[in-house]
């Protein structure tokens, strides 16, 4: 999908109608949602490396795209101010707590990131949850020199030659794990023998659907993975020879 913001995407809305026009070209996938970005839901405040990526957004006014971040009762709310800017706003709960959403954009990917912000009233509780969508690919050109399994944000991230996070492309439906045997662990297995049988270059989702080599699939299946780490190209290389990367 080469989706370009300025070119392919159309907004309008109308308060009087209560909802969005939109038009977002797409060449469709040779099966139905074959080429649908995963969305992910991010606790950025849960890892490092989950604050790295959040502290790259920049905001930005919502469009279509934020739009189905949301639920569909809760779109008009990525138009309203938060409490801390407008006490008054819609989104706001007795002027002090808030139930709005917030709309960024990743700079690097130009995907969309849908932020809900949670507080109650005197501030007791508040949080906010990040939604966005993985990416189809790395940057063009740009070579995976480390997969990062993060365990306290649920994620699975890749480090770039030029010293980009991303969020692991992932193929809808077909999710990353580590420590149990089921697919997951297999899906990350057969994603970590593609980086390698590509120097890294290709990580693209979606996997051949068969079973992964026994070496890789041990180890992505067992505890050893089950725990935050950064696992370099040479490493991922080594545990495709013989099942463990030190």
């Amino acid at each position: 999908m080469t989706y370009q913001h300025d070119r392919d995407l159309h907004l309008t809305h109308s308060p009087e109608r209560g909802y969005w026009h939109f038009m977002l070209y797409i060449e469709p996938p040779a099966y139905t949602s074959g080429a649908i970005n995963a969305g992910r839901q991010l606790d950025t405040y849960a890892s490092r490396y989950a604050a790295e990526w959040r502290d790259r957004l920049t905001p930005c006014a919502p469009d279509a795209l934020h739009v189905t971040l949301v639920a569909p009762d809760e779109a008009p709310q990525l138009w309203h101010p938060c409490v801390y800017d407008d006490p008054d706003s819609p989104s706001a709960v007795a002027g002090d707590g808030c139930l709005c959403w917030r709309a960024f954009r990743d700079p690097i990917t130009w995907l969309p990131v849908a932020v809900h912000h949670y507080r109650t009233v005197t501030g007791n509780h508040e949080h906010w949850d990040h939604h966005t969508y993985a990416p189809l690919a790395l940057p063009d050109g740009e070579q995976l020199t480390a997969l990062i399994i993060d365990r306290e944000a649920d994620m699975v991230w890749a480090r770039t030659d030029r010293g980009t996070l991303h969020i692991l492309p992932e193929k809808q439906t077909a999710g990353y794990s580590t420590g149990y045997p089921g697919s997951g662990p297999a899906e990350l297995a057969r994603m970590i023998e593609k980086i390698v049988a590509s120097d890294g270059y290709d990580v693209t989702p979606g996997t051949p659907n068969q079973q992964p080599a026994e070496t890789v699939f041990g180890w992505a299946s067992s505890l050893a993975a089950a725990h935050t780490q950064e696992l370099t190209l040479q490493q991922l290389m080594l545990l495709c020879r013989t099942g463990v990367v030190a």
